[in-house]
């Protein structure tokens, strides 16, 4: 369909969305759609069609199998497929659920009720045929149908917020380049120390709405966590105030952060990764996965046979002269499993080398995240926290490879890995104790929350012990 800004596919949807208000049946308005999409592909324009046609095509197919009145009623609207203009002095822009949601955001409704009032709006504007209306009144309608929905005082709020739109910045001192104040970092943060996003943005919000009130255009950055602090005490806890100035002070430290995230497949390993990189502003995640599938491009089967297989098989690969025949299959799968770490671990540390001498914090993950392979020259340059991740309930590990196999669109089949999940269990078992005997700690994959938290509980507990150990050097 080709629309004013572009070319995009027919939705039906879109068409499905357009007939529900007038109290069609959902199953009717699913045939009813799928009509009109036949009518469509018969014209066969290689231009597509405009949503003029869409709007005449479906206009005669409702009158045709709902009735004159219907369609009259239709004709009245702005429909899901046609555009809404907010005009604003000689200039127009199409209207953006979007960005009327942040808008909300900003006045201080939670995400959910910003998302909502979005949506009251588009439907009011909609119903009501707007093809074009001015940016003073989009903003009556949204005060409208924010007292509609959530009373007076809500209404109140979103006027108000024009009050407190000036910039607000933020500096390291005086003098010193400012960067405008950022709600999304802030709140980044304060999901670093463990808060719920919905918690995080709302505490954000509210400090940005507290500065602007006290007419603060620009803050330092030490007095911005001072407030942070403040804050926290206040809403979360000692114990949360105290996580956020420890982890605030590890965007001080001059060496980088390199957290090794370990643990078989299936137990959660990558969420936790992207989960814990996101709360951290690290950037740079490397599964080990992606290490082993560049040296398998690089090296051939016969060169190095063992890398060719999963982990929980690679026994298979290796030289029959190594004398596996007396050993026990428990023995075998782990020579296997150990050696294609070794061998992965050669690329994971050129990554862990190259990253120490950048100044670069990463996030390692995979079954070949093994810290004993891991050790480089460049230790004392960063900051080193290995972890462990691990699924103790059997079951619950089973049902894992289920869930990924309808996930992935059976791109990782189930049957493979429950195939060999005495194997994988049994290598679980090995790191776990190889984790007790280095003291590595271990963080349960069976819920994402208690991961993370226990995660952070990690970084926290480590970031403290450093600062100890440097001030004990330096007293």
């Amino acid at each position: 369909m080709r629309l004013r800004r572009g070319r995009w596919p027919l939705s039906k949807g879109l068409l499905v969305d357009a007939l529900l208000p007038l109290g069609v049946p959902t199953e009717v308005a699913h045939a009813l759609a799928h009509t009109v999409e036949e009518r469509l592909k018969r014209l066969r324009r290689k231009g597509g069609v405009t949503p003029r046609t869409l709007r005449r095509i479906l206009l005669e197919e409702v009158e045709r199998e709902l009735g004159p009145e219907k369609a009259r009623l239709l004709a009245k609207q702005t429909l899901p497929f046609e555009e809404i203009f907010v005009v604003e002095g000689r200039k127009q822009r199409p209207f953006s659920k979007g960005l009327l949601t942040r808008s909300l955001e900003d006045a201080g409704f939670s995400l959910r009720e910003a998302h909502e009032l979005a949506k009251a709006v588009e439907r009011r504007l909609r119903l009501e045929g707007v093809r074009r209306i001015p940016a003073k009144r989009l903003e009556k309608v949204v005060a409208e149908e924010a007292r509609r929905l959530y009373g007076p005082e809500a209404g109140e709020r979103y006027r108000a917020r024009l009050l407190y739109a000036g910039e607000l910045f933020v500096e390291e001192a005086p003098g010193a380049p400012r960067v405008p104040f950022s709600k999304g970092i802030l709140a980044q943060s304060l999901m670093a120390i463990g808060l719920s996003p919905d918690r995080a943005f709302r505490l954000a919000r509210e400090m940005e709405v507290a500065l602007h009130r006290e007419g603060v255009q620009v803050i330092r950055r030490d007095e911005l966590r001072r407030r942070v602090h403040q804050a926290l005490l206040r809403e979360a806890g000692e114990e949360m105030a105290r996580r956020y100035l420890i982890l605030r002070s590890l965007r001080k430290q001059p060496r980088p952060v390199h957290i090794l995230i370990g643990g078989v497949t299936g137990v959660g390993k990558s969420v936790l990764a992207s989960a814990l990189a996101y709360r951290l502003g690290i950037t740079h995640i490397v599964p080990s996965d992606a290490v082993r599938e560049v040296f398998r491009a690089s090296l051939s089967k016969d060169l190095l046979p063992t890398l060719h297989l999963s982990t929980f098989e690679a026994w298979r690969a290796l030289s029959p002269g190594l004398g596996l025949e007396g050993e026990s299959y428990e023995v075998q799968v782990m020579r296997g499993f150990l050696d294609q770490v070794a061998k992965v671990a050669v690329g994971l540390k050129a990554i862990q080398e190259r990253s120490a001498l950048e100044g670069t914090s990463i996030v390692l993950e995979g079954v070949h995240v093994v810290p004993r392979f891991l050790q480089h020259p460049y230790q004392d340059r960063v900051f080193t926290i290995p972890m462990l991740v691990a699924v103790q309930d059997e079951s619950l590990h089973r049902d894992r490879f289920l869930l990924r196999d309808r996930e992935t669109g059976h791109a990782r089949p189930k049957e493979r890995y429950l195939q060999h999940f005495e194997e994988i269990r049994l290598i679980q078992n090995h790191l776990l104790r190889w984790a007790r005997e280095e003291g590595i700690p271990v963080i349960p994959g069976e819920d994402l929350d208690e991961g993370i938290e226990k995660a952070l509980e990690v970084l926290v507990a480590y970031l403290e012990a450093q600062g100890q150990r440097l001030e004990e050097a330096h007293a």
